[in-house]
């Protein structure tokens, strides 16, 4: 299925696993969106991609109601949502508080849950559209040892998204769920762990190219977990 013409929602849009997503979904003809927590971010990830850069507040549910009301005013649709917002802690589940809990399951799954279910009505409305979401290796292995709560959140957010593909039952809405399957290459990364083989991060690129294939299948195939592993050392 082309993407060309179709307006995508990128989440999280100015981070640096968005960008390539941003990129490969521009090259393939998507129009699109660059949804962020301030302009000034969303803008400078939106200019090389001649994207729309908005401001959004996903920590409310008005915030993704405006979010999708901006969308569609601006550009008559909203076709596809990737949703890359979270966030990462190392914490065991001793030593947790619970601003560590409120954290990591506002960022991994609140924001997800507002946006998905802003989204939602114009899909099943127009029986159409494209629903991504990312969960983690622990999400996919079930446990993590010294991050309980990071685990816990992302397992969440693969459970809410395998909900919610059931609830759409025929419908042409389609969801998939990202699980990176190891360290991804990031500033972040690279600065948080400095003894780290390069060999061993997932390159954003894949990821992005994974989420393209999907996005692209037809109704007669789907691609709802998305596993990508980094290469072998």
């Amino acid at each position: 299925m082309s993407l060309a013409g179709k307006v995508f929602v990128v989440t999280g849009g100015a981070g640096a696993i968005a960008r390539p997503i941003l990129s490969v979904l521009a090259r393939a003809g998507a129009q699109v969106v660059v949804a962020d927590r301030t302009l000034e971010h969303a803008r400078a990830a939106a200019e090389p991609v001649k994207g729309t850069p908005i401001a959004v507040d996903l920590g409310s549910a008005e915030g993704a109601e405006e979010m999708v009301r901006t969308v569609t005013g601006q550009l008559g649709s909203l076709d596809g949502l990737v949703h890359t917002v979270g966030g990462f802690g190392m914490v065991k589940a001793q030593d947790a508080t619970v601003a560590d809990y409120d954290r990591m399951f506002d960022l991994n799954v609140r924001t997800l849950f507002h946006a998905v279910r802003a989204v939602l009505p114009g899909m099943i409305a127009r029986d159409h559209g494209f629903i991504c979401g990312f969960a983690s290796e622990p999400a996919w292995t079930g446990q993590a040892p010294g991050m309980s709560l990071y685990a816990a959140s992302k397992a969440a957010v693969a459970t809410f998204l395998r909900s919610v593909d059931g609830e759409l039952g025929a419908s042409k809405v389609r969801v998939a769920i990202v699980y990176p399957m190891g360290a991804v290459d990031t500033p972040a990364n690279r600065r948080d762990m400095p003894d780290f083989d390069p060999a061993g991060y997932i390159d954003p690129v894949d990821i992005a190219q994974t989420i393209l294939f999907a996005a692209e299948r037809g109704p007669r195939a789907r691609l709802p977990e998305l596993a990508v592993f980094p290469g072998k050392r």
